[in-house]
C-alpha cells in the first residue's frame, strides 16, 4: 500500500526501560565527575543535570522558534562538569580550585553520556518480527526509515547492538535536528531530505500524539503500533485528549503490516 515506511524506535521496534531518577545512577555519576575534579552529592547532581537540560532547551526553543526543542545532551554532561559548585584542590595548589577538563571534550561527553545511558537502562530488547519485518518490506521495494526521538550519541550504540541500522535505509535522531516529535519541522526534514511522497508513506509508531498526529499534521497516513496492549478506550482517550480527528489504523504488532 505504500513506498516509503518511517518507523518510530522506542516502544514500536524497541522494547526499553530506563529509570533517570534512580539513586544508584547518581551515585555513580557522582563519583565519576569527582574523578575530574568536580565534587557533587549525587542528589545536587542529579537536580544540576535536569535543571540544565531544561534551559537548554529553552535556550533552543527561542533560537528556532520551535514548540518541542531536542537538545544534544552532551552539552549537560560538559556544563555539568565546569560549573561545578565544588572542585577538587591539588596538594601543590593550596586552596584553588580546579577541574580538570579533558583535551578532547567530545569524547569525553560521549563517554558520560554512554555512562549515563547504560547505568540508567534497566533492559533494551527488540521486539518480535522487528527485523523480519523491516525486511520483508525492502524486498517488496519501499524504502524504511528511522524518525526518532532520540540521543543519538548513545541510541546509535543502542541501535547497532542490535543491528537495526543493518535493516533500514536512513537513521533520522532528534537530537541531530534540534526538534522533536509532535513538532512537525522533525518529519517534515525527513520528508524534504528524502524527496518522498507523502500521499505515498506512512508513519508507524506507538504513541498517538507523537507519531499519528504529527503524520497527519502534514498530510501522511499514520498507523498505532499497540505494542503495550492498550484498550480501545485507552487509544479513544488519546485521541481525545490529543484531538486527533482523523482516522487511523491500529495493530497489534509489527508484522501486520505485511498483510
Amino acid at each position: 500500500m505504500y513506498k516509503n515506511y518511517l518507523f518510530d524506535l522506542y516502544g514500536t521496534l524497541v522494547d526499553i526501560k530506563t529509570d533517570e531518577q534512580s539513586k544508584k545512577l547518581w551515585k555513580k555519576l557522582a563519583k565519576l565527575y569527582a574523578c575530574y575534579g568536580a565534587v557533587y552529592k549525587p542528589k545536587h547532581l542529579r537536580k544540576a543535570f535536569f535543571e540544565l537540560d531544561k534551559e537548554e532547551r529553552a535556550l533552543l526553543k527561542e533560537k528556532l522558534g520551535c514548540e518541542y526543542p531536542e537538545i544534544k545532551l552532551e552539552k549537560v554532561f560538559i556544563r555539568l562538569l565546569k560549573e561545578a559548585p565544588e572542585m577538587l584542590t591539588g596538594p601543590d595548589n593550596g586552596n584553588e580550585l580546579s577541574v580538570r577538563i579533558p583535551e578532547n571534550e567530545a569524547v569525553w561527553a560521549e563517554l558520560m553520556a554512554n555512562a549515563f545511558r547504560t547505568l540508567s537502562r534497566k533492559y533494551l530488547k527488540l521486539f518480535p518480527d522487528t527485523l523480519e519485518t523491516l525486511d520483508a518490506l525492502r524486498e517488496k521495494g519501499c524504502k524504511v526509515y528511522l524518525l526518532s526521538n532520540a540521543q543519538a550519541i548513545f541510541t546509535m550504540p543502542e541501535i547497532k547492538l542490535m543491528h537495526i541500522d543493518e535493516h533500514m535505509d536512513r537513521l533520522y535522531f532528534s537530537s541531530d535536528y534540534g526538534v522533536m516529535k509532535p513538532d512537525p519541522m522533525f518529519i517534515k526534514a525527513l520528508v524534504e531530505a528524502e524527496g518522498i511522497d507523502i500521499s505515498e508513506s506512512v508513519m508507524i509508531g506507538n504513541e498517538v500524539r507523537s507519531d499519528v498526529k504529527v503524520a497527519q499534521s502534514i498530510g501522511m497516513d499514520g498507523i498505532l503500533l499497540n505494542n503495550y496492549g492498550l484498550s480501545k478506550e485507552e487509544i479513544d482517550k488519546e485521541r481525545a485528549v490529543h484531538k486527533v480527528t482523523g482516522d487511523f489504523k491500529t495493530i497489534n504488532g509489527i508484522a501486520e503490516l505485511l498483510n
